[in-house]
């Protein structure tokens, strides 16, 4: 089933998915539209969003100063950094405002039945 807004689909060829594996993340009920959580998969801290648009994945941590993004705020697409307010957009991981100039990792979402699945790269 496709997502409206989602990053990347499970059907599109530009991922080589012998590198990577998806991975149930939560059940869909579990994160209401215009909230996000960070989720534990494999070794990495993965933020979870979900907009009017979509699901969206990124890392958990600020390129600009290791803080927990899921302790921040997300406006819109705009997630913000609770520490100095870095802003990113969630949906690409681009950098919307200073203090930070590296933009998020995003990852693959996909929704399968009742759940939302990410891919990770294997380690």
């Amino acid at each position: 089933m496709r997502t409206p807004g989602r990053r990347d689909s499970a059907n599109e060829a530009n991922d080589d998915m012998s590198e990577i594996s998806f991975q149930r993340a939560i059940a869909a009920v579990d994160l209401p539209e215009g909230q996000m959580r960070a989720v534990q998969i494999g070794a990495r801290s993965i933020l979870l969003c979900r907009t009017r648009e979509g699901w969206y994945a990124l890392d958990d941590i600020c390129t600009h100063a290791y803080a927990k993004l899921h302790e921040g705020r997300l406006r819109g697409n705009r997630l913000i950094c609770p520490l100095h307010g870095a802003s990113y957009d969630c949906r690409s991981g681009a950098v919307l405002g200073a203090p930070a100039i590296q933009p998020l990792k995003t990852y693959p979402v996909r929704h399968v039945g009742d759940d939302i699945e990410v891919a990770c790269d294997r380690p």
